[in-house]
């Protein structure tokens, strides 16, 4: 039964209810007798009967309202709990990459770093290398010396012409120069002393192959003039 129905079956109790109420007015005169009947036919079973039908039907309409709306409730709370997740997972969401973004910016902060290790590490680290220098300077100005005297050496013996000994040492001197000006700028600059001996090494390789041919290019001149000294020498016998 709908509420259209539920509706006119009211209205028409309430009709019936006015007119029994008229005719009792009507039969005001006709004494107590049908007063009482009408009273009792008021509540016999039948009435009674449909009274009943009504309170069932109003309660089961009732009912079935409860149960809809309870179902929409229930709906739209699920609803809200849903909406109200995916907003706490996006939130979180949010956060998260916040977090990893906050991370990566601090990665290379000096506050995360063990101070006292990192500077013991770089004070470990500059003594080795320092000591590293040292090694190779030594190493360097000893092979200087040897170099210089293997020069002085050489030259002694190929020649005794004192021009060609000036010359020598005027080379010798430069190459002192040079390398001396080398050691100073690998002194300074340790992150390019590396390529600096390498230069050297070059220079020096050069400069002694320039040597040595000035030195052998000599050495045949005074070969040279010596036959030349020898052959007019027998000539000159020859023609005594």
């Amino acid at each position: 039964m709908d509420k259209d129905d539920y509706d006119n079956q009211m209205h028409t109790v309430a009709d019936d209810e006015a007119d029994e109420d008229g005719d009792i007015g009507r039969d005001d005169d006709v004494g107590s007798d049908l007063e009482i009947d009408d009273v009792q036919r008021s509540f016999s079973p039948l009435n009674l009967s449909s009274y009943d039908s009504v309170a069932k039907l109003s309660r089961a309409e009732s009912a079935e309202i409860f149960s809809k709306k309870f179902a929409e409730r229930s709906q739209v709370k699920s609803s809200m709990l849903e909406e109200e997740k995916l907003r706490r997972l996006q939130k979180e969401k949010r956060r998260q990459a916040n977090i990893e973004k906050w991370q990566s910016k601090l990665a290379k902060s000096p506050f995360k770093v063990n101070l006292v290790a990192d500077n013991e590490r770089l004070d470990e680290e500059n003594r080795v290398r320092l000591a590293e220098e040292a090694r190779r300077i030594r190493a360097l100005e000893k092979k200087t010396k040897q170099v210089k005297n293997d020069i002085i050496l050489k030259a002694l013996q190929e020649t005794s012409d004192l021009d060609a000994l000036r010359r020598e040492k005027r080379v010798i001197m430069e190459e002192e120069k040079r390398l001396k000006a080398l050691l100073d700028l690998e002194k300074t600059n340790s992150h390019r002393k590396m390529d600096m001996l390498a230069a050297q090494n070059a220079e020096k390789k050069r400069k002694q192959e320039k040597i040595e041919f000035r030195m052998k290019q000599r050495k045949d001149q005074l070969q040279t003039r010596d036959e030349e000294y020898k052959k007019l020498l027998k000539e000159k016998l020859a023609l005594e």
